[in-house]
């Protein structure tokens, strides 16, 4: 993953050079939740987000979509597929990443047969 983000036609990683800061980690869904929820719920740096039980419904579907469930899918096969995907979360230095706390991020979810990868981004500058 480290080799193939970067090389991935993502508007997010625009004008990365071969020297420049890419870092990416695995982490627990339970991370990538809680990511998706503060953004939902809060929407942002100085945002008014969607507030809590419209928060938990966007990053529910956030995390159903990522991780390939269909949009029938029960509860308990959302939480199958997401489980089974490995997850990352990237930052870079490119123009689009402006690296504030809070203010951006990248997460990319892995299929358990790696086969389907989803890239999100999200910023939140002027």
């Amino acid at each position: 993953m480290p080799a193939l983000l970067p090389a991935l036609p993502l508007p997010c990683g625009d004008g990365l050079g071969p020297t420049d800061r890419f870092q990416i980690a695995v982490r627990p869904v339970d991370e990538i939740w809680r990511l998706l929820f503060v953004t939902a719920s809060m929407g942002g740096m100085g945002g008014s987000g969607t507030q809590a039980a419209y928060g938990r419904l966007w990053a529910w579907r956030s995390i159903a979509g990522l991780s390939g469930a269909p949009a029938d899918a029960s509860v308990e096969e959302v939480e199958r597929r997401a489980r089974q995907s490995t997850w990352f979360h990237f930052e870079a230095d490119t123009d689009w990443f402006h690296n504030d706390i809070g203010s951006d991020y990248g997460i990319a979810a892995l299929s358990p047969d790696r086969r389907r990868l989803a890239v999100p981004a999200a910023t939140d500058t002027d």
